[in-house]
């Protein structure tokens, strides 16, 4: 059972949602564990803004090998970073971050974001614990 405190994140995650309010469809990604959205690259501007607002740290390709050692493997989970992809982070925290991988379409026109919390100080099972937390807040 979870006994870890995930107010902070639940609170962070509620104001990420509500600053998107009905802008993104949200569905779950099997593949990564993550909530997924699309979204024109039309939209990028304002859908970096919000990201930025709730996740201040953003790696990418050229500073990845600067990333803390709780974000590398994070950054490995999603099979690196290439060129216009990012990682955006909230606060690095024991008790948990948000994570946003941001990828781009080969075709100019899409971005994906993904995105997902992580508690490198909890178990796996108190980490699926969360996951499934994360899930019915986004109401998936």
């Amino acid at each position: 059972m979870l006994n870890h405190n995930t107010s902070r994140i639940e609170k962070s995650c509620r104001e990420l949602i509500k600053s998107f309010k009905k802008q993104m469809s949200w569905k779950w990604d099997e593949r990564f564990e993550t909530i997924l959205a699309q979204f024109s690259v039309k939209e990028k501007d304002v859908v970096h803004k919000i990201i930025k607002h709730h996740m201040g740290n953003i790696w990418l390709d050229q500073n990845k090998s600067d990333a803390p050692e709780i974000i590398k493997p994070v950054i490995e989970y999603f099979g690196g970073l290439e060129p216009g992809q990012k990682l955006y982070t909230s606060a690095l925290d024991e008790n948990g971050l948000i994570l946003c991988a941001w990828w781009p379409w080969g075709n100019g026109r899409t971005i994906s974001i993904r995105l997902s919390v992580f508690a490198d100080s909890l178990n796996d099972e108190d980490n699926e614990e969360l996951t499934r937390m994360f899930r019915g807040w986004f109401d998936l």
